[in-house]
């Protein structure tokens, strides 16, 4: 059976958001998701916000996935959002319209990753239907060391990295953000953006093969 890769995000303490700021939020969110709705092409089911905290999608392939987690980490900043991924088989027909009112193996590993990040604070989860090998463990224990990280980043530096992997130079970069060159490779430096992009392409790439 084909797999699939099913994504289940949500806003980390968004009870705790004042509601006029939650409302102003979730409406940034829903623009934004429409966009990446438009821009992905890898998207078979759109990203559609189920809860008022939480949103899924599913894709067929990982290709520009990480480019949409950083769009998604910047406009929310600087409230968090957890993203979880679930490979495997999906048992009922793919909406393509929404979402919404699909189930099988790929859902079950994605809602478990959503529920351990509750649990342990990080903001990446990386589940396989039936697996559980040494490169799994070792995607995820790098991903929570980037969790660690990208705490500490700021709106700006996100948007750095998101226009780093979306292929803009440093001089598109600095005059699109309004900042120095010097304060670009402080950014990029600091972060460790570079290795982060690396690790990430990398990911991406053994996603793809896990979804043949």
């Amino acid at each position: 059976m084909k797999n699939f890769l099913v994504l289940i995000a949500d806003i980390e303490g968004s009870k705790k958001i004042q509601e006029e700021e939650r409302e102003k939020l979730q409406q940034n969110l829903q623009d934004l998701l429409e966009t990446l709705n438009e821009e992905n092409k890898n998207l078979i089911s759109p990203y559609t916000i189920t809860l008022g905290d939480e949103f899924q999608a599913v894709f067929k392939k990982a290709d520009g996935f990480f480019v949409d987690v950083l769009k998604i980490l910047a406009t929310m900043h600087p409230v968090s959002v957890r993203f979880s991924l679930g490979i495997g088989s999906i048992a009922t027909p793919i909406n393509k319209e929404q979402a919404i009112g699909m189930d099988g193996p790929a859902f079950h590993e994605s809602r478990e990753g959503i529920q351990q990040l509750k649990k342990n604070g990080f903001l990446f989860s990386f589940r396989i239907e039936g697996v559980d090998d040494p490169q799994l463990r070792i995607i995820n224990n790098s991903m929570q060391l980037v969790s660690q990280e990208m705490r500490k980043w700021n709106k700006r530096r996100l948007l750095i990295f998101q226009m780093l992997k979306e292929g803009y130079n440093y001089k598109e970069i600095a005059r699109e953000l309004e900042i120095s060159e010097v304060s670009f490779y402080k950014n990029k430096e600091a972060g460790a953006l570079d290795i982060i992009d690396a690790l990430s392409d990398n990911i991406a790439q053994i996603i793809n093969e896990k979804l043949g």
